[in-house]
C-alpha cells in the first residue's frame, strides 16, 4: 500500500503507510508506519482501543493529556485507550511504527 498524509484535521506534515491490513488477512492487529516531517506532528486525538508504538528514526516528542516525554529511536510506546495524545517531531524527521487491534 501506498503512504498517503494523514487525514485527520490538525497534523502537519504527517503521512502514514498500513504494511499490515485486512487485506493481508490479518485476523487481530494491523501494523502502520508513519513517517512525520522536522517539526511536524499527528492531531491531537484519541481511540477506544490502545495501540502500540516503536520509534524506529528521530527524535521528538509524544503529548498526552497531562504530560509530554521525549522520544528516540529504540522507545516502545503504549498509548492505552481512551487517551488523547499527539507526536510530533523535532528538527528532523520522525518515523514510527503503530499496531492497532483490528
Amino acid at each position: 500500500m501506498k503512504e498517503a498524509p494523514v487525514a485527520e484535521e490538525d497534523s502537519k506534515g504527517a503521512r502514514i503507510k498500513w504494511l499490515i491490513n485486512e487485506g493481508d488477512g490479518a485476523p487481530n492487529f494491523l501494523m502502520r508506519h508513519f513517517a512525520i516531517e522536522s517539526e511536524g506532528f499527528t492531531p491531537y486525538h484519541q481511540h477506544d482501543w490502545e495501540h502500540e508504538v516503536y520509534i524506529l528514526e528521530g527524535h521528538g516528542k509524544v503529548r498526552y493529556e497531562d504530560r509530554e516525554e521525549r522520544i528516540e529511536p529504540g522507545d516502545a510506546i503504549l498509548i492505552p485507550a481512551g487517551k488523547k495524545h499527539q507526536f510530533r517531531a523535532g528538527s528532523e524527521p520522525l518515523r514510527f511504527l503503530c499496531i492497532v487491534p483490528k
